[in-house]
């Protein structure tokens, strides 16, 4: 809204005698005539530094004696939107615009007044007006803030238009690229973003940023194997794009190609030695490769870098009870659920590590936040379920009745099948079992995974090879 400092014209025009001059004449409260120009970077220079009771005063003794000078009104305006005296400053705006209606200063201020007090539609119509004023480059920042209003608003239709439309005009930003993708994010509109990108793309093919974000939107969509050829374009176009690397390296983890992510990875902490999102995501990595150790120190450094880094913590947590020792786990995995109470797989780790640990009463505990906070994770219904099947069977069918929302699961269904053959309830198993097989036959085939007792056991394996049998008979 106001002209950054330009050091060169400060030194070149004296501006830095004339600040001085002026400080001495608010230390006095005496005001001497100063030039206009002079005024009006001493202003500048004040609200950039949030001397906002000095720039008043100055604004106030200048109108004196340029009543009708639209900058310093404008400069006066907005040093009454900051300190309060919004409509004040919005009445003032108004009565300069019916002078100057093209000042694109005075429509901006407008709408930024009108955005302080939530009014959008009349936020809305200025930036409009002022985007039309506009010329040149300072387009793009019309246009990002004109967005920005109608996002207030829901509107992100709207606002993808006006973006659009910008860029269309040929002024094709970073800024604007991502405000694009911000926009359809929030729709859910990946298909249209896609479509957009690549047209962009079509028009200035060496925007790392375009192809960035392409890269991001195809990740969205799962489609890891489009999403990595767009972030090899980018790291391509910028081979130091830091973020690129990043996701690149997160798209072959995704796809399960652990050596290509851990080679972006490193490249990441070329650039940038102290980063602990890499690192956590580099002890995920080693984690898939079953070295844990390795997993664990990059977790560790992860946490020394970041120590409020919640999946770091958990990481380390993880690792440690693996490698058998449980105390060490414990303490990790209570530090990663105080950072992130609310995540139900965090309390799960915690109480499988009191589990291992024997302390049946913390585990239990833990357990049952884990099914409050997620209560239809599968993960999590098999390891408490399971857990209390290990104390008791009686324990899970009391459960299952008291939690409405286990009831119904097919996960729930699943252990209740084990549950019942294990206690001599055959025809009841066999029954559950069916009605998961029908519901979901992946679920259903991972019994012997999760239950390897049940695998000898013949009624279930004779009901999975007619399944597959089927199937076959299906594609013949």
């Amino acid at each position: 809204m106001f002209e950054e400092e330009n050091e060169d014209d400060w030194l070149n025009h004296d501006y830095q005698r004339s600040l001085a001059n002026f400080d001495e004449m608010y230390q006095r409260d005496e005001y001497i005539y100063i030039d206009s120009d002079d005024v009006e970077y001493i202003l500048d220079h004040l609200m950039i530094s949030n001397q906002l009771k000095k720039a008043k005063w100055a604004a106030e003794k200048a109108l004196q004696h340029f009543p009708t000078n639209s900058t310093i009104i404008i400069r006066q305006a907005q040093i009454m939107s900051m300190t309060g005296s919004t409509n004040s400053a919005l009445k003032n705006l108004i009565n300069l615009e019916q002078l100057e209606p093209n000042n694109l200063d005075v429509l901006l201020s407008i709408a930024s007044c009108y955005s302080q007090l939530k009014h959008s539609d009349q936020s809305v119509k200025y930036f409009r007006k002022a985007l039309l004023v506009a010329t040149g480059e300072e387009k793009v920042d019309i246009a990002i803030d004109l967005a920005m209003e109608l996002e207030s608003k829901d509107d992100y239709i709207e606002a993808i238009k006006v973006i659009n439309g910008t860029i269309d005009e040929g002024f094709l930003s970073d800024m604007l690229i991502y405000e694009l993708a911000h926009c359809y994010e929030k729709i859910g509109d990946y298909a249209n973003a896609v479509k957009s990108f690549l047209s962009y793309i079509d028009n200035d093919p060496y925007s790392y940023t375009t192809w960035y974000n392409l890269g991001n939107t195809y990740s969205k969509m799962d489609k890891t194997d489009e999403a990595i050829w767009a972030y090899e374009y980018a790291i391509v176009i910028q081979d130091d794009f830091v973020p690129a690397l990043y996701n690149i390296a997160n798209a072959y983890l995704d796809a399960n190609k652990i050596e290509s992510a851990l080679e972006y990875y490193k490249k990441c902490l070329e650039l940038d030695k102290n980063d602990p999102m890499v690192f956590c995501s580099m002890g995920e990595c080693y984690e898939e490769l079953a070295d844990y150790e390795k997993a664990y120190q990059m977790y560790n450094k992860s946490t020394i870098l970041l120590p409020q880094l919640a999946d770091a913590w958990l990481g380390k947590g993880i690792m440690s009870d693996l490698m058998e020792n449980h105390t060490r786990a414990v303490q990790e995995l209570i530090v990663a659920v105080d950072l992130e109470p609310e995540k139900g797989d965090f309390w799960r780790a915690l109480a499988n590590a009191y589990e291992n640990k024997n302390q049946t009463e913390q585990a239990l505990k833990a357990y049952e936040k884990a099914v409050q906070l997620e209560p239809n994770e599968k993960e999590i219904i098999i390891d408490y379920l399971s857990f209390l099947a290990g104390q008791s069977m009686e324990l899970v069918f009391e459960a299952v009745e008291k939690n409405k929302e286990l009831n119904n699961n097919n996960v729930t269904k699943m252990v209740l099948c084990y549950c019942h053959w294990m206690v001599g309830n055959q025809s009841e198993s066999m029954m559950i079992f069916d009605e998961v097989l029908e519901n979901d036959a992946i679920l259903a085939k991972s019994l012997f995974l999760h239950f390897p007792e049940m695998s000898k056991a013949s009624y279930f394996i004779d009901r999975l090879h007619e399944l597959d049998e089927s199937k076959d008979n299906e594609k013949f």
